[in-house]
């Protein structure tokens, strides 16, 4: 009688089979791996063999450690290549973090726009549109107010300056350049003109904004503000008149002279900010620090008015 052979037998053909030829798989994957430990191992020798020849040929040619003199190249005598070192640290020069190069220069006179006439006037400074002579474009010319202050630049032209430079966003009035006039206190910015403001808008408009029109200009207004606070800056005096507009329908956020940059926490500020109507809650109940919320406060308003 013949007995049925288990399946887990350990004398299987098919099992032997394959242990013998995952053995072969073995062996040859530590064969491959020792032959790539020599080749590594055999470079690394040639490289110390290479710096040692180079330091004995050094050593012959009668140099040391100390820095080569300088030696005077006649006119004719041809340039010698570039060293390895050289290129190495123009590799890591090209590899460096480059800034563009800030070109400085005297500001141009305001004598090189013409007035055509003027906007408003507001509490840090009158704007008038203005034709450039040069190149015939109208812009809109805002004459900084010094109030002859005896400590020189009033600190608010000097934030509105700064904040306008950095704040570059398609939904922000671009300030071109600053041009001097006569005097040392009579400064001038010069940004993009644009038609409208929406406080004069809405008050001369026989019919409001359709709802699809209004959500297309808040919609603009929230980028704008939304990448002054990407960059820590607070309007801190957003309302209709200071929201630019463009027959193209383009909105942009314009008069930064109340502008601050804030951090987290926030700093102690003055509560006198935003026009009144415009105002949050906690700043009119006198609160010493705050934040971005304000001007989110200050959009719903404008929203209400549109």
């Amino acid at each position: 009688m013949s007995t049925s052979k288990s399946r887990w037998a350990d004398d299987d053909p098919e099992t032997e089979a394959l242990l013998a030829q995952r053995k072969r798989e073995k062996e040859e994957k530590r064969r491959a791996k020792a032959e790539k430990q020599r080749q590594l191992e055999e470079q690394v020798k040639a490289r110390e063999s290479l710096a040692a020849q180079s330091r004995s040929g050094d050593t012959v040619n009668g140099d040391s450690d100390a820095p080569p003199k300088k030696r005077r190249r006649l006119s004719n005598e041809p340039q010698e290549p570039s060293s390895h070192v050289e290129d190495g640290q123009k590799q890591i020069k090209s590899s460096l973090l480059q800034f563009p190069v800030l070109e400085w220069g005297p500001c141009r006179h305001v004598d090189n726009f013409e007035r055509l006439n003027h906007i408003e006037e507001g509490s840090y400074g009158w704007v008038s549109r203005a034709k450039d002579i040069t190149t015939g474009e109208v812009v809109a010319l805002k004459k900084l107010k010094m109030d002859n202050s005896p400590d020189g630049f009033p600190v608010t032209g000097l934030r509105e300056i700064q904040t306008l430079l950095e704040a570059r966003h398609t939904n922000i009035v671009y300030l071109r350049e600053v041009v001097m006039g006569n005097k040392m206190n009579d400064v001038y910015l010069v940004m993009d003109f644009l038609e409208h403001d929406l406080k004069t808008l809405l008050d001369d408009m026989r019919e409001p904004f359709l709802p699809s029109e209004t959500k297309t200009l808040l919609l603009q207004i929230t980028a704008g503000l939304d990448f002054l606070h990407s960059q820590w800056i607070m309007h801190r005096d957003l309302k209709t008149s200071n929201l630019l507009m463009s027959n193209r329908g383009e909105i942009k956020i314009a008069d930064f002279g109340m502008a601050r940059y804030y951090g987290d926490p926030p700093p102690k500020l003055t509560q006198l900010v935003v026009t009144l109507w415009y105002r949050s809650p906690e700043l009119l109940l006198g609160a010493e620090t705050y934040g971005p919320e304000i001007d989110m406060w200050s959009i719903g308003c404008i929203f209400g008015d549109s």
